[in-house]
């Protein structure tokens, strides 16, 4: 009678560890569904069209467009044509890990609507408005 209750009493504090990590594992699981619908539905401050030129070393025409989440497409125009890349933000500011093709880089943000660029030893500074 006694064994029967020390392993009653075992089989319950482990039922009663594993019900307690199960609730636990779906309460986390719930937290990170709800914050990927806030992320989903959140819309970048940022979002729109601006437009503005690239000067220094070798000035020209400049596009930046920010999507509704965030994304940005850098568009800078050359002699003959123009030349595109995908960014995104670190707060207001460029995430300057990725560039153009040609190694072209936009340093700066979008609460001051300017900074510098580089692109290998060229260099120089960019403002834009928005549209």
């Amino acid at each position: 009678m006694i064994k029967k209750k020390v392993k009653l009493k075992r089989i319950l504090a482990v039922f009663t560890i594993i019900s307690f990590v199960i609730l636990q594992s779906c309460e986390d699981v719930v937290d990170q569904i709800y914050e990927n619908k806030q992320e989903q539905n959140t819309v970048s401050p940022y979002q729109g069209n601006y437009t503005g030129t690239y000067t220094g070393d070798v000035s020209r025409n400049l596009i930046i467009n920010v999507s509704e989440k965030g994304t940005i497409e850098i568009t800078r125009n050359t002699l003959n044509s123009s030349e595109s890349y995908l960014t995104g933000f670190i707060n207001a500011s460029f995430n300057t890990t990725n560039r153009a093709p040609s190694g072209f880089i936009l340093i700066g943000n979008l609460n001051s609507k300017m900074g510098t660029w580089e692109m290998g030893s060229l260099k120089g500074n960019w403002t834009v408005k928005k549209n």
